[in-house]
């Protein structure tokens, strides 16, 4: 699989082209899906990640790896797509708005599975234009899953790949208005109203460079303060992922098998604190819901919502700071 590292330079080499040529990039997502076979996500990274949440925590099982991990090992897939020139959209200065997953089952360390990524949905946005990118894992099937054959097909426990992992990041390319695409109106916001609050984040300043030793991803506005400043930033910002991974810690049942999105609204500057207001809701259909709300306790400006979805009657989940 590609490394984030080389798809960043691929970007930065194509921008620095686009705009000596003045070319112009295609209206079009590309046709082609990126597939990775044989990928495997180690038990070194795992325990790394597991280090970065849990500290002197237990260690994770490898045979059922966090849901962000699995996102962390297989977007390089989809950075790829992006860094293509034939990308419409410029990879450098993308706006990552929200994520959406799947988790229909375990993801094991050290296991061949094939990484599927594509884009879709290229769409206009009052500031610009927004752009899915879509990620699947497939891998051996096993017999007593806890997912559907109506989802995966079915398997007999022989070999075959099932699903067993999909993910949607919406990315906004800020001031990219597409000519074929009218722009729309301005969407207006209610104000935000914090939650009870249930809980605090303190993020040092070395949060930026925890995720990226993890997650390969070394964008500077999450390393250093004067870069980040020079890119546009008021500061050094957490990495949404970073934010996703604390918001599951602790939350994700064991055996999967559930469900989460995280829509991303400002900043989290570094150092900082950030506000959480959680809430759990039981459904009719014997699943819980726990919602997180992420604000910044001394301007009142939100920074996230979160939710994840599990069977009420599945296993228990897995420890965790919360």
């Amino acid at each position: 699989m590609t490394p984030l590292s080389s798809s960043y330079r691929a970007a930065l080499s194509m921008a620095a082209k686009d705009a000596l040529v003045r070319r112009r990039r295609p209206q079009q997502l590309p046709g082609r899906t990126v597939v990775v076979h044989d990928h495997e996500i180690s038990a070194e990274l795992a325990a790394r990640y597991a280090r970065m949440f849990h500290r002197n925590g237990p260690v994770l099982d490898p045979t059922d790896l966090p849901s962000v991990l699995v996102h962390v090992a297989s977007f390089p897939a989809a950075m790829e797509l992006m860094a293509d020139p034939d990308f419409p959209l410029p990879l450098l200065g993308m706006v990552h708005l929200r994520n959406h997953v799947v988790h229909h089952a375990p993801v094991p360390a050290g296991t061949p599975v094939e990484v599927a990524a594509s884009a879709t949905r290229l769409s206009p946005h009052p500031s610009g234009t927004t752009v899915d990118l879509v990620v699947t894992v497939h891998g051996p099937a096993r017999v007593n899953r806890r997912v559907d054959d109506s989802v995966n097909g079915p398997t007999g426990g022989t070999g075959e790949l099932q699903l067993l992992w999909e993910g949607t990041s919406t990315y906004l390319a800020a001031g990219v208005h597409l000519p074929a695409h009218e722009r729309p109106a301005t969407a207006g916001h209610p104000p935000f109203t914090a939650p009870q609050l249930t809980a605090q984040w303190r993020l040092p300043a070395s949060t930026g460079r925890e995720y990226a030793a993890v997650s390969g991803d070394f964008n500077p506005i999450h390393l250093n303060p004067v870069t980040a400043k020079l890119l546009g930033q008021k500061g050094m910002i957490a990495h949404g992922m970073y934010l996703a991974g604390r918001m599951l810690a602790g939350r994700e049942p064991a055996g999967a098998g559930h469900e989460w999105e995280i829509s991303f609204a400002t900043p989290v500057l570094l150092p900082g604190t950030v506000s959480l207001g959680v809430v759990h809701a039981d459904h009719c259909n014997a699943e819980v819901t726990t919602e997180v709300t992420a604000w910044n306790g001394r301007t009142g400006r939100p920074h996230f919502t979160g939710s994840i979805t599990v069977p009420g009657s599945g296993p228990g989940q897995r420890s965790g700071p919360g």
